[in-house]
């Protein structure tokens, strides 16, 4: 969808927002229950995770899926909705275990139990992650992205 490196800077921005804000809330539902103050403390808890996250979509898993997508469609050839998905779902694959890993660091330190706690947040993380990359945020970024970098129409 992004056309140029300034609308593509700016998708990655909306989606990290995104993912890492709903993954927050989720995480925070999960360990103290869901409330009104899950979203608020969600926003103030959120910023290392988003900038992590940023730059680890921007510069691993974003080109890395693009590859891997690469290898399995041809665009032109296949279908737009499949390759749309197996962006979403190689993206997923690789950010679940990187974001995971990084917050586990960040909560707990350089612990001799780090990988037990990273896989089983890992278990519990990624087929959220991945539900609402495909049928939540992902749309829903899509529709906001669009309606930002709406091209002019020829009357």
């Amino acid at each position: 969808m992004p056309k140029t490196k300034f609308q593509d800077f700016i998708f990655t921005i909306i989606m990290v927002f995104t993912m890492v804000y709903c993954m927050t809330c989720y995480n925070m539902a999960l360990e103290f229950g869901l409330s009104y103050e899950t979203f608020i403390n969600a926003i103030k808890g959120m910023w290392f995770e988003m900038i992590v996250a940023f730059f680890a979509q921007k510069y691993i898993a974003g080109p890395l899926a693009r590859k891997l997508t690469s290898r399995v469609f041809t665009p032109g050839v296949d279908k737009p909705i499949f390759i749309l998905v197996a962006m979403a779902c190689f993206t997923v694959c690789i950010m679940a275990p990187v974001m995971t890993l990084s917050v586990a660091f960040y909560h707990h330190g350089f612990v001799k139990e780090i990988i037990i706690l990273w896989l089983e947040k890992l278990l519990v993380n990624f087929p959220f992650a991945l539900i609402i990359q495909i049928f939540y945020v992902g749309p829903i970024v899509r529709l906001i992205f669009r309606t930002i970098f709406r091209e002019k129409q020829i009357s």
